[in-house]
């Protein structure tokens, strides 16, 4: 069969349409996604809803970035006081429980701005049967 024989439709051979098919599909996905912002908005609009959420003080503020982490269930409650107490090397321990199951957590703070994500870091949280569910790992060069 020669090239003349083949069927050919708006004067193109059949791969070629499929594959501007595809091209124009790929392009129109990809459009609306790039002016949509995809299906998952990140970025400030997800901070300013955790923001919003916190509780005052620092534990508060720890069990929604633990919960944020995954690290401790939806539900889970504080059981501290919303400051916590000093515990080592000037942490902050921070009690919270859900259902059952309790957790404790260890909290360092660098500043007063507790909305600012860099002045409360999550040390460690540990179930209440000591099983670390979440650790800090020491900075090593």
């Amino acid at each position: 069969m020669s090239d003349n024989d083949e069927k050919k439709i708006f004067g193109l051979k059949p791969i070629w349409i499929a594959v501007i098919a595809t091209v124009v599909v790929l392009g129109a996905v990809g459009g609306y996604f790039a002016l949509n912002g995809g299906a998952h908005k990140t970025g400030d609009a997800a901070k300013t809803a955790s923001v919003d959420a916190q509780p005052n003080g620092a534990c508060g503020t720890a069990l929604v970035r633990a919960r944020d982490y995954g690290v401790v269930p939806f539900d889970a409650t504080l059981t501290s006081s919303a400051d916590g107490t000093k515990a080592e090397n000037g942490r902050i321990a921070c009690a919270a429980s859900s259902g059952e199951q309790t957790y404790s957590m260890l909290v360092t703070v660098s500043c007063s701005d507790l909305t600012d994500e860099k002045c409360l870091d999550i040390y460690r949280v540990t179930q209440g049967d000591g099983n670390a569910l979440f650790q800090k790992r020491a900075y090593s060069f």
